[in-house]
């Protein structure tokens, strides 16, 4: 494995210490140690992007930085986008099943085809709410 648990780039053989213990050069041993090198460049994240991730990245507390703004629905969004939102109203079209206890500020008001389970009391919903096709306006 040419990673320790760490990150750290491990080699297999040290040239030097052959030549002093009198290791002969065969090629099984530099076969060896470029299969190393080889499988670890290819756990590295190449810069340009070509390859996609196989595992999560963990960033160790550090910041991502200068991230363009995000344009599909999997996209990651920057800071400035979030800053941008208005948090004063909240539109949401299409089948939403609400669940569990959620509560609901300022004024609450839902139209839909129907409403399947719902208990409102002073905006709070205490069961599910189902509207499929609908749309719920908070403001």
């Amino acid at each position: 494995m040419p990673f320790d648990s760490q990150g750290n780039f491990t080699r297999v053989h040290n040239w030097e210490d052959d030549r002093q213990n009198d290791i002969e050069i065969v090629s099984s041993r530099h076969d060896e140690e470029d299969d190393n090198f080889a499988n670890g460049l290819s756990n590295c994240m190449l810069k340009d992007g070509r390859c996609t991730m196989t595992g999560d990245l963990n960033m160790g507390n550090y910041q991502i930085t200068n991230v363009a703004n995000g344009s599909a629905d999997t996209d990651a969004v920057n800071r400035s986008q979030l800053n941008g939102i208005d948090n004063s109203s909240v539109h949401k079209t299409g089948d939403e099943t609400i669940s569990g206890n959620k509560t609901l500020t300022g004024t609450t008001t839902v139209a839909a085809a129907n409403i399947t389970t719902a208990t409102v009391t002073t905006a709070t919903v205490t069961t599910t709410l189902n509207i499929p096709g609908g749309k719920i306006w908070i403001a």
